[in-house]
């Protein structure tokens, strides 16, 4: 039997319920507008669908002791490497950040790129994935067709990059 989740529920003076799962634990914002059966309804139809989603992930084999970029000089090393080979943009600073909500953020302003901690030690496919996609926010703000056509020519498997980083973000602890 799969194990469960810890499920963690927080009730909001707002009319809808949701939730999502961070580090493998899921966390469900519940409507205190409601009925306490409603409650209860939302937040086993929550926990079930979130559950679904974690054993999914499982599907993917991570394991963080054999990623490569474990430190800022690594993460800054590799993005400069990347930048020089595909794009050639004015790029400043890169190193690991606490960002729990988000995988990476760049500033068009500074040309400073800031990776999650929790990428720290992932597999180099996903720590690439997450600097090409900061690194054509320089060039393409938004995610426009223009932006993925970018992302595209240094990691042409994106897509399934996407999949994988979606499926780490539901299994790290």
């Amino acid at each position: 039997m799969a194990e469960k989740a810890k499920v963690v529920v927080e009730y909001k003076d707002k009319r809808n319920s949701s939730g999502r799962v961070i580090d493998g634990v899921i966390y469900l914002s519940i409507s205190n507008q409601i009925s306490l059966a409603e409650k209860e309804e939302h937040i086993r139809k929550l926990t079930d669908k979130l559950q679904s989603k974690i054993n999914w992930a499982k599907n993917y084999n991570f394991n963080n002791s054999k990623g490569i970029v474990k430190t800022n000089e690594e993460l800054s090393r590799l993005a400069q490497t990347i930048n020089t080979a595909y794009y050639n943009y004015p790029l400043n600073m890169v190193e690991f950040h606490k960002q729990n909500s988000t995988w990476g953020t760049c500033s068009l302003k500074t040309k400073n790129i800031y990776i999650s901690n929790r990428l720290k030690g992932a597999s180099l496919d996903l720590v690439w994935y997450v600097l090409v996609h900061e690194i054509c926010h320089l060039a393409e703000p938004s995610h426009n067709q223009r932006f993925w056509d970018l992302v595209s020519k240094a990691c042409p498997t994106y897509k399934e990059c996407r999949k994988m980083l979606k499926a780490y973000g539901m299994q790290i602890k």
